[in-house]
């Protein structure tokens, strides 16, 4: 493979699975114009789905947008307002309880429809989200494959992906979510092999306005002109106990996955403050307790990819002291859970079966941490309360595994 290969997209134009790009919004979805434009020009047409999950502020018009998009692109697209959403939702009354209005949670039950309709890879997109050069559905494809990928492990067991996005002017940052107890902004220090891996998340960066802690973004603007190359690619992967957080903007992932793929619904308060902003950031931590768990010799373990397809972010206004607000107690608690999902292990082999030792895992771990209060302890209680929702939903769609 060379630099300019970006990833093995050789061979994906002839990877016909059904692909399903899954977002929320709250404005009309411009962008999915040039998304399956895109999609069109690399020869994806026809194995590409869209599923928009509107909301309570969700504009009228986005109806007949999406409407006058399916006919021009001759692509399935499915709105799901809130009136669609409810009656979906009324199979599973404990999850439809649980996952608020006005919040990005919703776009759990975009992965449920998407399942529904057969996708066999799901990208998960935010309407800020703007498609490059690359091959935005080829690169995607590359879940649910053996590739040969640039490796990276780091002594002490974690790695900050942003390393690799170049900023003008010169600036480092880190992963929104990346545990601050881990940010000593020293760089390198890592190894690096080529090996054989099986993607299971393929982590799409950004440029433009990257994805950072409102902390990050408060002291002065990020803007990321590009992505340097490791180990001669523009994709690596993290070996099996180097972590770093993935979003849920320009990632994807393999069906089999959906069991695990559930964003916690967030916004009650602990220690005065109402955590957000870390639904995507656990997720990714509870994929990555799992994930380090499966494979084999034969296989290698599945793993995370990080690189293309690179999407420009024009970011939605946002209120960063509003954002740091919502972070702020979730700083915290996510200290406790990545050491509880250290800890984690598990004799299952499929991710359905691996996720319901993990909810109860976490559910034991932070009923006996003499260092949480009560208040992080019933957070926590409702965390995996919500995640047995989310797991019964799945299994009734997709089977226990």
């Amino acid at each position: 493979m060379t630099e300019a290969a970006s990833l093995p997209c050789d061979g994906m134009a002839s990877d016909r699975r059904h692909v399903a790009v899954v977002t929320t919004t709250i404005h009309v979805p411009r962008f999915l114009d040039e998304l399956l434009t895109n999609a069109r020009h690399h020869g994806h047409a026809g194995q590409v789905s869209c599923v928009v999950v509107g909301d309570r502020k969700t504009p009228a018009d986005v109806a007949k947008y999406l409407a006058e998009l399916a006919r021009r692109h001759t692509a399935e697209v499915t709105y799901l307002d809130v009136p669609a959403q409810q009656k979906l939702l009324r199979r599973w009354p404990s999850l439809d309880l649980f996952v608020r209005y006005d919040c990005i949670q919703r776009r759990n039950v975009g992965y449920l429809q998407a399942a529904i309709d057969g996708a066999e890879v799901i990208v998960s997109v935010d309407d800020d989200n703007f498609v490059t050069d690359d091959d935005f559905i080829g690169s995607h494809l590359v879940v649910g494959r053996q590739v040969e990928v640039p490796v990276l492990s780091h002594p002490s067991g974690w790695w900050n992906i942003c390393e690799r996005l170049v900023c003008d002017p010169p600036r480092q940052f880190y992963h929104r979510g990346y545990p601050k107890s881990r940010q000593d902004f020293r760089t390198g220090g890592y190894e690096l092999t080529t090996a054989s891996v099986r993607a299971v998340v393929n982590a799409g960066l950004w440029l433009g306005v990257p994805d950072a802690d409102a902390t990050a973004h408060l002291e002065e603007p990020l803007h990321v002109a590009a992505l340097e190359p490791i180990g001669g690619q523009r994709t690596c992967a993290l070996a099996a106990g180097t972590w770093c957080p993935v979003n849920s903007q320009n990632t994807a992932f393999d069906a089999s996955l959906l069991p695990a793929m559930y964003l916690p619904v967030m916004l009650d308060p602990v220690r005065g403050y109402r955590i957000g902003r870390m639904d995507d950031i656990w997720m990714s931590y509870f994929v990555r307790a799992i994930a380090d768990r499966q494979g084999d010799a034969v296989t290698g373990n599945d793993t995370v990819l990080y690189g293309p397809p690179l999407v420009t972010q024009k970011r939605n206004p946002h209120d960063h002291l509003a954002d740091l607000t919502e972070e702020l107690a979730g700083y915290l608690l996510t200290e406790r859970l990545v050491e509880y999902l250290r800890r984690f292990d598990t004799a299952e082999t499929t991710y359905a079966a691996a996720y319901l030792d993990l909810i109860y895992h976490l559910r034991d771990a932070a009923e006996t941490d003499a260092k949480l209060d009560r208040a992080e302890r019933e957070y926590f209680r409702l965390l995996t309360l919500g995640m047995a929702a989310w797991h019964g939903a799945v299994a009734e769609i997709v089977g226990r595994g």
